[in-house]
């Protein structure tokens, strides 16, 4: 189909054995460029996770997974950072696992109903009820915009 050849160490053209094979469908070489297009900083709406629920203590955790149940109760995907390490560490994995939001919720929070919303590219956004945040993740979503 190629018509190639080589010369071999005897000095005369030879015909290669070629395997014609893509090892990746279409499918699989679209997600690689989308990898490689966002670098892995993917936007909200195509992020795995789109928040990161970052309590700042072990006694915040149940608030914590509240929020996340609430979040995934309306079509989002969210986990719980329930790790034991300080807050300023639970905000720099989130911000390297490149995830678009990064709640943190403590005993202010707790008691507002609310949680402190970083925008991984904007920073601090401030405190935010979470009805109020899942409205505004969900619009994000929906106009799929960074």
């Amino acid at each position: 189909r190629f018509d190639m050849t080589y010369v071999g160490a005897d000095n005369t053209p030879h015909r290669p054995i070629m395997i014609h094979r893509a090892l990746l469908g279409s499918i699989e070489r679209f997600f690689g460029i989308l990898i490689e297009h966002y670098a892995g900083d993917f936007p909200p709406w195509l992020a795995p996770v789109q928040a990161k629920v970052l309590p700042l203590s072990a006694k915040f955790r149940d608030y914590g997974q509240q929020v996340v149940d609430q979040l995934k109760a309306a079509g989002l995907r969210a986990q719980l950072d329930d790790s034991d390490e300080k807050l300023g560490y639970k905000i720099r994995r989130a911000e390297l696992e490149k995830v678009p939001y990064a709640l943190v919720c403590g005993g202010r929070e707790a008691e507002a109903g609310a949680v402190g919303v970083r925008k991984r590219r904007d920073g601090d956004l401030g405190a935010m009820e979470v009805a109020e945040f899942v409205e505004r993740l969900k619009a994000e979503v929906a106009a799929r915009s960074r």
